[in-house]
């Protein structure tokens, strides 16, 4: 019987061939072995058609030709891919059975599916999962194979719903968005456009934070004759559902009845084992690739791309799963030792430890990230590779080294409205840190080596204590690293309980992943395509969202901004998977959201931005009679008026310099006429600014 195994890229089809013996010979990307041929695709070999290509009419732009919605899906080959797709359809003809090697994943079903479909394929098809291209692995896995059934395609086109709902989302929003605007390719996605929204946000949070002081007590005590700094814990009534103490006098008043005190302290002890971190999925390993050495997404993907395609040295590299097989566990006695001998490294792994990551439950179509049994050149691999390569190897070593191990000691006293607190950390045996320094643990406590209790009670006596004023500081501008992670949870900033839960249910068997948006394969490529926008910037590490970004994000309509359109295209999706739905389905759901934009006027100020406003986050920007929100068609009533009736009676005009300050600090320094310095502070009420003038501190600025 004449066999064709369509692997999804080179690399694996070469794999497969030497695991089979079948290397003699290779000619334009073919390889044959008596009734065995081998081949493969470069990625998607075929795309959905433009819509010019449908009716030459689309090529023109315009907005009476919306929504472009076609009965047909056609696909045709992608640029210079159209003669390998004509040889495969040979092959294909010529074979008996073929053999469905793409990707274990709902991506690699449809990659190699949408070839035999274009073929009109009629052969028996056998489908072939690999997760890793080792030989020996290779075997089993074709040992293992089943039928390319019902079950398996549907996967594949649930996949393929989604790419076209995704064309149907970029044709028709992108040339909705650029012909209004009159700008070009103004581009809009279902994973882009809420990753723009979470860079605004964050910037416009740190932008718009005001500083608010609050207080804490810190207070020395004398137990078991060791003196220990203990921290004042408030209780709840205290904090009046704040965070912090924001009333001084509170803690004034409890110092004062604190002084010279005698305490009943409480000493409590416990020991706890903190595990070992899971493997690496992709977007854990591009978080701490980032962190570590600062490469960038795409860096790392490309990176893990050539460990497992050139060196065979790791498994399946675009997982979003942390958790392996039992039968991992089982080889992990013959492989570790095989991978600590090509690093050089004489670990003392405990093959008897039985990590939380093996767990076949938790195991789909993917699993972790692990090195391999490959007896690649070590040697050969760049520095970058090498760096990647041990990472990987070092967070799979790691799940045969004990925990640490933690003696945690507490001391508390209850005083006036709460108690006084202390958490000691011993660190009883360093585990898996002995070897791995630069893990960073769990802030669990201030870890001390010196100060030692017994459990019980003691009497304690306040020896003094002090009273320090701290303020709130904005969140940290994103990271790629600190970006890919809230990628992975966005539903953490989802309000619409229900499409917190459906996003919360995608990935609920998935660890390092709750409520995601973008794919481990396609993350990398969102942020660039940011940048390439120029919707945001690189400065340093920081991503930031550039004034094109935020106009841009903030007329988006909310069924495209938020996630909440990946949650419902899940549900229909997962029908698709169960034969309860098709591309139909998916495809009017985007188009009944799209519909009524078609009537909405759009318009984006591209007016210079003096700051972000303090109501509804919109931008400020300067009007004949005002500095004021443009989001006042929509009710925002912000605005600083230049003949404000407070502003007016003290000789002031607002300048576009003193409106960003005012803006920014909520105050200025103003010189009045009597050349006299004050201070303008504005106060918020019922949306509109109200002003008012302090007497000016020691410290001085120029007046505006």
């Amino acid at each position: 019987m004449k066999t064709l195994i369509l692997a999804e890229k080179p690399e694996l089809g070469r794999a497969i061939a030497a695991a089979v013996n079948a290397t003699e010979r290779e000619r334009q990307g073919v390889i044959q072995k008596g009734d065995l041929t081998i081949t493969w695709a470069y990625g998607h070999l075929l795309r959905l058609k433009e819509p010019e290509e449908y009716d030459p009419k689309y090529k023109q732009w315009k907005k009476e030709d919306l929504p472009i919605v076609f009965d047909e899906w056609q696909q045709v080959p992608d640029g210079d891919k159209a003669n390998r797709v004509a040889q495969i359809g040979t092959l294909i003809s010529n074979a008996d059975q073929i053999i469905h090697a793409g990707d274990p994943d709902d991506e690699g079903q449809y990659l190699i599916d949408e070839i035999l479909d274009y073929h009109h394929c009629d052969k028996p098809v056998k489908r072939l999962y690999i997760n890793d291209n080792t030989p020996e692995l290779i075997r089993r896995s074709i040992k293992e194979m089943k039928d390319n059934d019902e079950s398996c395609r549907l996967a594949g086109r649930s996949a393929y719903a989604r790419a076209v709902a995704d064309y149907v989302v970029g044709i028709n929003y992108t040339r909705l968005f650029s012909v209004s605007l009159r700008k070009k390719a103004m581009s809009v996605g279902r994973v882009q456009s809420p990753t723009l929204g979470l860079i605004v946000a964050r910037d416009l949070q740190i932008e718009t934070h005001q500083k608010q002081v609050y207080y804490e007590l810190d207070v020395d005590v004398e137990v078991d004759n060791k003196q220990v700094k203990m921290k004042y814990k408030p209780s709840k009534a205290i904090l009046n559902d704040e965070k912090n103490i924001l009333d001084r006098s509170i803690l004034d008043e409890l110092k004062e009845k604190l002084t010279d005190q005698l305490l009943k302290v409480k000493v409590e002890q416990k020991e706890n084992s903190q595990r070992p971190p899971l493997p690496y999925n992709l977007a854990k390993l591009q978080a701490a690739m980032n962190v570590k050495y600062g490469y960038d997404l795409s860096r790392t993907d490309r990176i893990t791309q050539t460990l497992r395609d050139r060196y065979q040295a790791i498994t399946y590299n675009r997982s979003d799963s942390q958790y392996l097989k039992e039968e991992h566990y089982q080889e992990a006695g013959k492989l570790l030792p095989f991978v600590m001998n090509k690093l050089g490294l004489a670990l003392l792994l405990d093959y008897t430890l039985h990590s939380e990551c093996f767990n076949d439950q938790f195991v789909t179509a993917h699993h972790a990230i692990i090195p391999t049994m490959s007896n690649f050149n070590i040697k050969a691999l760049s520095e970058e590779e090498m760096n990647v390569y041990t990472e990987i190897c070092n967070m799979y070593f790691m799940q045969f080294l004990p925990p640490i191990q933690k003696l945690q000691t507490t001391l508390s006293a209850p005083v006036d409205g709460g108690e006084l607190r202390l958490v000691l950390t011993k660190i009883l045996d360093q585990g898996y840190r002995q070897y791995f320094q630069e893990i960073k643990e769990n802030d669990d406590g201030e870890e001390s080596d010196e100060l030692e209790f017994k459990p019980g009670k003691y009497d304690g006596r306040v020896l003094n204590s002090v009273i320090s004023e701290k303020a709130t500081n904005p969140p940290k501008h994103y990271t790629q690293a600190s970006l890919i992670r809230d990628m992975t949870s966005i539903a953490k900033y989802v309000e619409d309980p229900e499409v917190k839960k459906i996003l919360k249910a995608k990935d609920k068997d998935k660890k390092g992943e709750n409520g995601s948006i973008g794919t481990s394969a396609t993350r990398s490529t969102i942020v660039e395509t940011l940048i390439k926008r120029g919707y945001v910037e690189m400065k340093g590490k920081q991503i930031l969202s550039t004034q094109l970004g935020r106009d841009f994000y903030q007329i988006l309509p909310d069924e495209i901004k938020k996630a909440d359109c990946t949650a419902r295209w899940w549900v229909i999706q997962e029908d698709i998977k169960e034969g309860k739905a098709d591309v139909a389905d998916l495809v009017k759901t985007v188009v009944d959201a799209f519909m009524p934009n078609l009537e909405k006027t759009i318009y984006m100020d591209s007016r210079e931005s003096l700051g972000v406003c303090p109501i509804c986050g919109h931008k400020i920007v300067e009007y004949p009679k005002s500095f004021g929100c443009t989001n006042y068609r929509n009710g925002c009533k912000f605005a600083i008026w230049k003949n404000d009736f407070f502003l007016t009676s003290i000789n002031k005009v607002p300048t576009a310099l003193m409106a960003k300050k005012l803006i920014k600090d909520h105050w200025c320094q103003v010189r009045l006429a009597n050349d006299e310095i004050k201070l303008l502070i504005m106060h918020i009420r019922n949306g509109k600014p109200v002003f008012e003038l302090r007497e000016l501190p020691k410290k001085k600025e120029t007046a505006a």
